[in-house]
């Protein structure tokens, strides 16, 4: 079993934000993994990447800026890394979903678990398009929320999609630290796939700082009207899970450096 972190410099759009507990995760061959440059739909940052994790091994992980982080990762019911060229895709896109983590279900599903976490919200994306399979839907679930299981996957549409590439969804980590998602269905005896995550904790974000520049200003009002009707975490100003008009008046008031 190989693991290959990237340790490379945090891409200056994330300039002096904290990265204490967010993190990005993706499956696949050493030496293929994004560029630190790229967010995906979280945080730009150092991508921990693995080629295989034993099941009930469990890994230390860094952080977005490459140290260290308390938090550690295993998998239980994940069985292979594939690998296949999905036609269109290029760079980072490419780094993260031409390779995925395959679970057959038999019986049990794909699970990661995660440890020692800090306690407290977190946004978590998880990526789950097939590389090789157009037709085929992974049911993906958090256990640290209500907001039940989400089917993805599909063509690619040439760009993260919503159902399509990648699910988000929030999450509460409670005094335990314990953070766990699944792919897949126990006992169901079918493929279910995981390209990789990103865990965004938002206490470390900057409301309403749609573009990472460590300031709430004009560009950012103008990001909101283009994210309309999403669910940006970062610009979703009120915290409300939708980038809608309370955002840009919450901005106006949060006008200025981050803080």
């Amino acid at each position: 079993m190989n693991v290959h972190i990237i340790t490379v410099a945090l891409a200056a759009s994330i300039g002096g934000a904290a990265s204490a507990q967010s993190f990005n995760v993706e499956w696949g061959t050493p030496g293929t993994a994004p560029d630190a440059s790229y967010a995906a739909q979280g945080l730009p940052g150092v991508w921990n990447t693995f080629d295989a994790m034993p099941n009930g091994t469990r890994f230390p992980l860094v952080g977005l800026d490459g140290q260290p982080i308390a938090a550690d990762i295993a998998n239980i019911g994940f069985d292979v890394v594939e690998s296949a060229d999905i036609p269109g895709t290029t760079g980072g896109d490419e780094a993260l979903y031409d390779d995925c983590f395959t679970s057959f279900n038999d019986p049990i599903d794909g699970c990661i678990f995660m440890r020692f976490l800090e306690p407290g919200e977190y946004e978590v994306i998880l990526y789950g398009i097939a590389p090789d399979d157009e037709a085929l839907l992974s049911p993906l679930r958090i256990d640290q929320n209500t907001e039940g299981e989400e089917f993805v996957g599909g063509a690619w549409p040439g760009t993260h999609s919503d159902g399509i590439t990648y699910m988000s969804q929030r999450a509460t980590v409670g005094a335990d630290g314990r953070l766990d998602y699944h792919s897949g269905t126990f006992g169901g005896n079918f493929r279910s796939v995981l390209n990789g995550m990103q865990v965004v904790k938002l206490s470390e974000v900057c409301a309403g700082d749609c573009d990472l520049n460590g300031t709430v200003d004009f560009n950012d009002l103008v990001s909101m009207l283009f994210e309309f009707g999403s669910e940006s975490i970062f610009c979703d100003a009120d915290g409300n899970e939708a980038v809608d008009f309370n955002d840009l008046v919450a901005a106006l008031f949060l006008f200025g450096p981050c803080p």
